[in-house]
């Protein structure tokens, strides 16, 4: 079997940053962890920040891949507004190490305009379909980039207070917080 290093470097960083924070982390406990030398880790990255921002890069691709993978851009505008919500609920409960550091670190200066463009690019399909639902006139006047980090940023927190309070993440419930997430947005 062949390890990618780079890929035990990125997973071990970001087991460490969700844990610990970037800035206590050291490259000597992420190589430990990695279970590379520290040079292994300078092969790849040129520092903390870079690794960081690659993580940001690998896990939203990820994340695009578990959402987006077989989907079929059809149906209503809330139909797919649904669909596509509920995988990225759904991912981010299957990786809670993912979400952690996207809650946590999404708006870290480490992560620059550039890297945002670069990790989001697959994400845009959510601001196409709200535009539609704008040229629809079905959602409150924002933009489409606006209405989906609002509704990023709003499943991000419902879904830290679900794991803080304990509640348990059914179907219905996961039914019940996309129909307020619809609900917050449509005219």
């Amino acid at each position: 079997m062949i390890v990618d290093k780079r890929i035990n470097i990125l997973k071990a960083s970001l087991k460490l940053f969700v844990s610990q924070g970037v800035h206590t982390v050291t490259i000597s406990q992420i190589a430990n962890e990695a279970n590379v030398g520290i040079g292994t880790i300078y092969k790849h990255f040129k520092d903390k920040e870079e690794i960081m921002q690659q993580i940001w890069i690998e896990q939203k691709k990820w994340e695009a891949q578990y959402v987006f993978g077989n989907f079929k851009n059809t149906g209503s505008v809330e139909e797919r507004f649904r669909i596509l919500w509920e995988k990225v609920i759904r991912y981010f409960l299957e990786n809670p190490l993912e979400f952690q550091f996207s809650y946590y670190f999404a708006a870290s200066p480490i992560l620059t305009e550039e890297i945002h463009n670069i990790a989001m690019k697959d994400f845009l399909v959510f601001d196409e379909i709200f535009q539609e639902g704008i040229d629809q006139d079905l959602f409150k006047p924002l933009k489409a980039h606006h209405l989906r980090l609002f509704t990023f940023s709003t499943i991000n927190g419902w879904i830290l207070w679900a794991m803080d309070e304990n509640i348990k993440f059914t179907n219905q419930k996961i039914a019940l917080f996309l129909d307020m997430a619809w609900d917050a947005i449509k005219k």
